[in-house]
């Protein structure tokens, strides 16, 4: 149970989506010293925030108007919706709404312009670090937005992570996630088709991953993913969700597409992802896209 009764009464934050990463993120605000209020449609999700002693609503004009609005949905039109239930239903005049999922550029420009016209400024911050970096306060937030827009959410930052600017013009932020995602998305699969040759070639995929970690061939996904990866037959614990990656390869995909920029690996990966929903993997740790190489 969080004690709300020595928040920090100058500084309230609402978190839309208490999800895998909002109720690390959430209860690191909470413990912080900020007034914190969560936002979502699940009621699964609203009770547990009730057991955490944190106020619940389900969709955000039911919410108070806050100092600060940690945006954390799936999906551009998530975001939409929000941005316009908020400015309909009640004030956004005086907030200052950070964005860390990831939506794409033009999606959280049009919210922007929702959130703008009601008074509200807006940070394009999403994140990286997934749930341990949610869970230990080591995110990075690629923010684009002023300075001043940026300071003003200082802390809500503090407790969890590092800030990286990226620019200073909404979209930015998401701009550069998409450059990220592609890295990421590219090098699980990668990954994921080096322990599956490994265990073709005959050779322990565990004594392989662990030969080939922290080298030349290695990557952050192959040394972290790896181990998991290589005990096929295992089903080890969620802790990022392999469709997370697949939804971001196909936003990449589609601004790559729009801006036609040439990205064969990230397609040649997207197949990986089909593969995987085929088999009915989204749901599963990241890790398992290894199935995929071999069922």
């Amino acid at each position: 149970m969080i004690d709300q009764h020595h928040a920090d009464s100058t500084v309230s934050v609402t978190v839309v989506g208490f999800g895998a990463m909002g109720v690390p993120m959430a209860t690191r605000l909470a413990n912080s010293g900020l007034t914190v209020h969560v936002v979502d449609p699940s009621a699964e999700a609203r009770a547990r925030a009730d057991d955490l002693g944190l106020d619940a609503f389900t969709v955000v004009n039911e919410s108070p108007t806050c100092d600060l609005v940690l945006v954390l949905v799936a999906t551009g039109q998530q975001l939409l919706d929000a941005a316009t239930a908020a400015t309909t239903g009640r004030s956004v005049r005086g907030e200052t709404w950070i964005v860390s999922s990831t939506v794409g550029p033009n999606a959280v420009r049009d919210a922007a312009k929702i959130l703008r016209s009601g008074g509200a400024a807006v940070i394009d911050a999403p994140v990286t670090g997934g749930v341990p970096g949610a869970e230990n306060g080591t995110l990075r937030f690629l923010a684009a937005a002023s300075k001043a827009e940026i300071d003003s959410a200082s802390k809500l930052f503090a407790p969890l992570g590092s800030v990286v600017v990226v620019g200073d013009q909404v979209g930015d932020g998401q701009a550069t996630k998409l450059v990220n995602q592609l890295c990421s998305s590219v090098h699980l699969a990668a990954a994921a088709e080096a322990v599956a040759l490994a265990s073709r070639l005959g050779l322990d995929p565990s004594r392989t991953v662990e030969v080939i970690s922290g080298g030349s061939g290695a990557s952050w996904f192959f040394d972290e993913r790896g181990p998991r990866m290589a005990r096929v037959g295992d089903s080890p614990d969620v802790l990022t969700r392999l469709a997370i990656l697949a939804k971001d390869n196909s936003l990449v995909e589609v601004e790559a597409d729009a801006h036609q920029a040439y990205v064969p690996l990230l397609k040649a990966a997207k197949r990986q992802y089909e593969r995987a929903a085929e088999l009915g993997l989204l749901e599963e740790d990241d890790s398992q896209l290894i199935h995929a190489y071999f069922d």
